[in-house]
């Protein structure tokens, strides 16, 4: 669900790429901001040289991700983009070119845009939806509710070698569904270290079965993420993006899209990684032993495991039948109005993080579940990359950039839609492998806005969804996500071997998005009704 780093090595912003970004991102701003561009207004210019500026710190990391994303707060007001308030409250261009003219309907009172609609974006629903999830994962990790549910899957895997890979598969993609991809490796991992030593036959381990076990958990991970709204943050940002386009997406409607892609993904994993694995008959059973010795020390279930549990599990089923919620508290609560489920995830999962603030843990210390200094783990960097993301690409629009983009890729509309979304995602998955993917996707917002304007045929989320599950797939690489550096720094895993499974899972994964954008995600999201 976030992105950590998983060792104490240096700053990749004390590198000489990052000190070659904080010097060329402000060269190449100066030069976009310089050049005629024919038919952009000066403050989609302006908007232009700003994303050229953030992508460039993005991507070399000159400046943190989230200092980075404070940028639309001081650019922003300063251009005067002019605004009005469209049909659905929400705000919409009137600034004369591509965007009026694509709005085909007269402005009301025009104003700048502000800091105060700049707020907005940074305290999106969305945003909130990411605390409520963060404080139930930190709970979970809190109380080893997490470690339990993989050693008892893991356990139920056999002592075969490729049911035991199943186990931890399993195991993994479950847990990154609801905790961060990164805490889901660090919990697992020391499991399959123990699990490898534990086959290890006269004292030698086999190595093809440690390195299939470690990257089983870093793949699964990252593809268990996926299947619901709060499991890897370019998911959030995905639906921050399709709520501009007026799409508002439930908690159970993303899972309805991703937990689809999940099933397909994991055998391909699997497969990829079980070929040629062979362990003796008797170091298979000293890994199973293993296992079942780890899981018996964690004893009976405690209290605060319970509590924990029984919070998730509420809030979990509500989140799935909040399109359910959302109807009947229009109906008996709001006289009739209607109110988006996507809203009323936000406050399902503000209501399961005050019952942990609330429901007393039954331990001897006296104290509930989760304390305020358990807060102060929420990855608030991550919460401000959304923020910034989401009003760079708004700026982008309001602007008339995404349109005036728009205009650029009328090509594209003479390619297939597939077509489209596959070159989308190979983009995107090449960017993901050498930088951070939240800020991955929420560079490419203007991008996306514009390619769904210009391909009429399929809506927005048949673009965005992809791309943002496509920026989690950074499978070749160490570098490519937080799960992959934790694989390979436990010295069981061969670049060449990372490299060569990921690539392999990588086109699957393309494929596998590219029918996912041409069927489900226009069929599930594409009539989402607008807030």
């Amino acid at each position: 669900m976030s992105e950590a780093p998983a060792s104490m090595e240096p700053s990749p912003s004390q590198g000489p790429a990052a000190r070659l970004g904080l010097l060329l991102g402000p060269a190449l701003a100066l030069v976009v901001l310089a050049l005629p561009i024919s038919g952009l207004a000066w403050d989609g210019q302006v908007v232009l040289t700003m994303l050229v500026l953030m992508a460039t710190w993005w991507i070399t990391e000159a400046v943190p991700l989230a200092a980075t994303a404070l940028l639309p707060i001081i650019v922003i007001p300063l251009i005067g983009i002019d605004v009005t308030i469209g049909g659905r409250g929400q705000l919409v261009c009137a600034t004369a070119g591509p965007c009026l003219d694509a709005l085909g309907e007269t402005p009301g009172v025009v104003r700048a845009m502000g800091l105060g609609d700049l707020g907005a974006y940074y305290s999106n629903p969305v945003v909130l939806l990411y605390i409520g999830g963060f404080l139930l994962g930190i709970a979970i990790e809190r109380w080893g509710l997490s470690t339990r549910i993989a050693y008892g899957l893991v356990a139920r895997g056999g002592a075969r070698p490729g049911l035991m890979l199943a186990g931890f598969i399993l195991a993994a993609a479950f847990i990154s569904m609801w905790i961060s991809n990164t805490s889901t490796s660090l919990i697992l991992t020391p499991l399959a270290l123990s699990v490898a030593a534990g086959s290890a036959v006269n004292g030698r381990e086999d190595p093809k079965f440690a390195s299939a076990l470690v990257l089983a958990i870093a793949y699964a991970a990252t593809i268990g993420g996926l299947a619901t709204p709060i499991g890897t943050p370019p998911n959030g940002i995905a639906l921050t993006q399709l709520r501009l386009q007026g799409i508002e997406v439930s908690f159970g409607q993303w899972m309805a899209v991703g937990i689809p892609v999940v099933i397909i993904l994991l055998p391909v994993a699997w497969l990829i990684l079980s070929r040629g694995l062979k362990v003796d008959a008797k170091g298979a059973a000293g890994a199973q032993a293993r296992v079942k010795e780890e899981l018996a020390k964690l004893g009976p279930l405690s209290p605060p495991e319970a509590r924990t549990a029984m919070i998730f599990f509420l809030i979990a089923g509500l989140w799935m039948i909040s399109t359910l919620v959302a109807e009947w508290i229009g109906a008996n609560l709001l006289s009739g109005r209607r109110i988006d489920s996507g809203h009323v995830d936000t406050i399902i999962a503000t209501l399961g993080a005050l019952l942990l603030f609330i429901v007393p843990a039954g331990t001897r210390e006296k104290r509930p579940l989760l304390i305020w200094d358990d807060a102060k783990k929420i990855p608030w960097g991550i919460l401000l990359l959304f923020g910034g993301g989401l009003a760079l690409a708004a700026a982008a629009d309001l602007s008339g950039l995404s349109p005036w983009l728009a205009t650029g890729l009328k090509g594209l509309t003479g390619l297939h839609p597939a077509i489209v979304i596959f070159l989308i995602g190979l983009l995107v998955i090449v960017i993901t492998e050498f930088a951070s993917n939240i800020a991955t996707i929420s560079l490419m917002g203007p991008v996306l806005l514009s390619v769904a304007t210009s391909n009429p045929d399929l809506s927005a989320a048949a673009f965005i969804v992809p791309a943002a599950m496509a920026a989690s797939m950074g499978f070749a690489m160490p570098v490519g996500s937080a799960s992959n550096a934790i694989a390979y720094g436990t010295g069981k895993v061969k670049q060449a071997d990372m490299i060569r499974r990921g690539l392999v899972l990588n086109f699957s994964a393309l494929i596998v998005l590219t029918i996912v954008g041409m069927t489900l995600a226009p069929m599930i999201l594409g009539e989402a009704g607008g807030g």
